[in-house]
């Protein structure tokens, strides 16, 4: 890799996604499904949504993570 292009890589913003699907069944509500999906805006910080389904409810919701270290 060339130094120039290298520096420009280290100036960019780390950032990184994801999407997880999962399926089962409880024993409280029977089978269910959920879907998340995610971004992680900086190295510490990210948002999330997420989508759940059974037999007897739907929920939908969004979210931040924050994490840390000591």
């Amino acid at each position: 890799m060339s130094a120039g292009l290298s520096r420009v890589l280290s100036d960019m913003p780390v950032r990184s996604g994801y999407l997880e699907a999962q399926a089962g069944v409880s024993s409280l509500s029977g089978a269910y499904t959920r879907l998340e999906a995610g971004a992680r805006l900086r190295s510490n910080l990210g948002l999330f949504a997420f989508g759940e389904a059974n037999a007897r409810e739907r929920m939908a919701g969004v979210g931040v993570r924050w994490t840390f270290g000591w």
